[in-house]
């Protein structure tokens, strides 16, 4: 558990993202926006787990519950803290109402067991923090399990390591771990997540440093259907946590692109002497121990902040906290990766290290936030944890002191990763605007050589300013209520498009609509697409992906937008003729394309239903945007018309 600041807010201006029926859509920037002057991250944990915070005894009383929360945040404001790190799910379990994970026992004493009067702490604390002015961020621990083996015989029938116990390991310490190794318990872990950023307005979702347990973690059977791909086991781990640090990414901002993903990791990602790019350290680096690549989340921007838990001391021979903080200050130079310092408070109740004993350990944390301060890639610091400055009114003064002048928390930008990140950036050009892909300019005419809006657009939307190119086909297409806005002002542009909702609007456009008698087994009845996908299941629009299953939340990628669209059309007879794939030798990047989608991209460039970029990509394995999947949908009603 552990974890930034400077004024470098940034607004991205594209990546990909879109939902259409009740839908929530949001947009993106990269471009960089200095934050006002006095933004900085003032942060504290909240530990759950072992009672450590709160509550401070185990009970299902809420007036107990809800006292002893009050009194943590009024105490957290009183210091000047503006973001709070509360623990909510310390071992696969919940502090929250959920569908997916038990109650904590550490909550009421009994795991499953729930607090009277239907109190959820979780949604409380939002609340009375956003009263307060301070964020609430979610913290979640992703594959622990329990904490004590002795818990092990104690989980609620409703766990899913009950319920799914092929999923579940025991280390050699006796603690059961959801399997890294399997995609079901990636899965979980994210659909864990998306529940809470649907359900409850927390500004982020963070995890902490827990990955793998150890290197003895007994995974061979596992491992042994991977050997193939990865016959180095190292990598093979490295890259199941990558994919659930990628996973969440993308599914977090799906939901809520303004959302903040972050991850506190061990303060040393990896050793000079084992890793040329490693830090001046001599300590244990998360990379060979625990399997955590945090310096490539970074790089990948995959997470938009990262909260090193950098626990030394400065001084400190075999890891010395200001040589720490000048590499991770290296790592998010250029990123747009916010990092923060995970400080530790709690040395100055536990270490007998002079450095952090009496006034000595006061003055260490105040050089700590004051170095800080004058470090322009550091955003801020949090502190671990509450109960320490409890217990050390010293510093619990240090914190009165050092944020005694007002500092607002930093928002989350609506969330676009660049391609140096290696993420999902399909609609801007190389400028970092929000210029046209080559996709045909007026919408209206031929004409395609205007790079500035006429007057003929009609800006329905007020976030659709940026994007005159698709301003006709989204004013359209929301005229005629085949899509929908956020609001009636605001369309979202550049959020993530699922499955469901790109199958919906196929089926709407087409004017299609058919009695089903069955659907697939994850369109669960309530859910705004439910009628939809089964009519399109019944029509033969949609197609699933195994087991009677459609992954409707899944976002869509261009390739499989094309593919989908394609196969109706042929089915329609509004595409007749077989595509001749070389015209997709005009993109640098045509050799991305999956086999299956060549003559279906093909087919879609053809019709000019679907272009390229002013890089001379069309991005393939890029993720549908709204803003995209409008302007392709548009034009694919034309075609219809015509």
């Amino acid at each position: 558990m552990k974890k930034n600041r400077t004024f470098a807010l940034r607004m991205l201006i594209l990546v990909l993202c879109a939902a259409i029926e009740a839908a929530v859509f949001y947009a993106p920037s990269d471009t960089e926006v200095r934050a006002a002057d006095n933004t900085e991250l003032r942060g504290i944990w909240v530990s759950t787990v072992a009672n450590i915070d709160y509550p401070s005894t185990q009970t299902t009383d809420s007036n107990v519950l809800k006292s002893q929360l009050i009194q943590v945040l009024d105490n957290c404001k009183d210091m000047g803290f503006n973001a709070v790190f509360f623990q909510v799910r310390p071992c696969g379990d919940a502090f929250y109402k959920s569908s997916i994970f038990p109650w904590s026992k550490y909550l009421t004493g009994t795991q499953g067991l729930a607090p009277d009067d239907d109190f959820d702490p979780l949604e409380f604390a939002v609340t009375e923090a956003h009263n307060r002015g301070m964020q609430l961020h979610a913290w979640i621990n992703p594959y622990r399990i329990t904490n004590n083996p002795a818990d092990n015989q104690y989980l609620a029938k409703s766990n899913p390591a009950v319920l799914n116990p092929g999923l579940v390991m025991t280390d050699s310490d006796g603690k059961m771990y959801y399997n890294p190794g399997d995609s079901g318990s990636i899965d979980l872990i994210v659909r864990g997540a998306a529940e809470i950023a649907e359900n409850y307005d927390v500004d982020g979702i963070h995890m902490d440093d827990y990955f793998y347990p150890s290197s003895d973690f007994n995974d061979d059977t596992t491992y042994s259907f991977h050997k193939d791909e990865y016959p180095n086991k190292a990598d093979w781990r490295r890259a199941n946590v990558d994919k659930l640090v990628e996973t969440m990414n993308e599914k977090l901002h799906s939901i809520k692109p303004e959302i903040q993903f972050g991850i506190s990791p061990r303060g040393i990602w990896a050793n000079k002497s084992d890793m040329a790019e490693g830090s001046d350290t001599r300590g244990g680096g998360s990379y060979t121990a625990i399997y955590a690549d945090s310096r490539k989340w970074v790089k990948e921007g995959w997470v938009d902040y990262i909260m090193p838990q950098i626990y030394w001391n400065i001084g400190y021979e075999i890891a010395d906290y200001t040589t720490l903080c000048n590499w991770w200050s290296d790592v998010v130079r250029g990123t747009g990766v916010k990092l923060y310092i995970g400080e530790a408070a709690y040395r100055t109740t536990s270490s007998s290290i002079p450095a952090w004993t009496g006034e000595s350990g006061t003055n260490e944390i105040r050089t700590h936030i004051l170095d800080g301060r004058n470090n322009p890639e550091i955003g801020g610091y949090c502190c671990f944890t509450y109960n320490t400055f409890l217990k050390n009114r010293s510093i619990y003064a240090l914190m009165q002191e050092m944020n005694s002048e007002a500092a607002n928390a930093p928002q989350g930008a609506v969330r676009a990763n660049s391609d140096s990140a290696g993420a999902n950036n399909q609609t801007s050009d190389n400028s970092g605007d929000n210029a046209a892909p080559s996709e045909g300019g007026s919408l209206s005419s031929n004409d395609n050589t205007s790079s500035t809006p006429s007057d003929k657009y009609v800006n329905k939307f007020k976030d659709m300013n940026d994007y005159w190119w698709a301003m006709d086909a989204v004013n359209d297409l929301a005229s005629r209520g085949i899509i929908k806005g956020r609001s009636e002002t605001e369309f979202d542009p550049d959020s993530l498009i699922t499955r469901a909702d790109n199958t919906v609007l196929l089926l709407r456009v087409l004017g299609k609509t058919a009695a089903f008698t069955d659907n697939f087994d994850d369109v669960y009845p309530g859910k705004y697409y439910y009628n939809e996908i089964g009519m399109a299941k019944a029509l033969g629009i949609a197609s699933g992906v195994g087991d009677n299953c459609f992954d409707p939340d899944a976002t869509i990628r261009r390739e499989d937008m094309a593919t989908l669209a394609y196969r109706v059309l042929t089915r329609e007879k509004l595409l007749t003729t077989i595509p001749n794939t070389a015209v997709l030798n005009n993109f640098t990047d045509s050799d991305d394309i999956y086999f299956y989608a060549r003559e279906a991209m093909a087919a879609c460039v053809d019709k000019k239903l679907m272009g390229g970029y002013g890089d001379g990509t069309i991005k393939p394995k890029g993720y549908a945007t709204r803003v995209e999947v409008a302007l392709f949908i548009y034009r694919i009603s034309q075609l219809i018309n015509n």
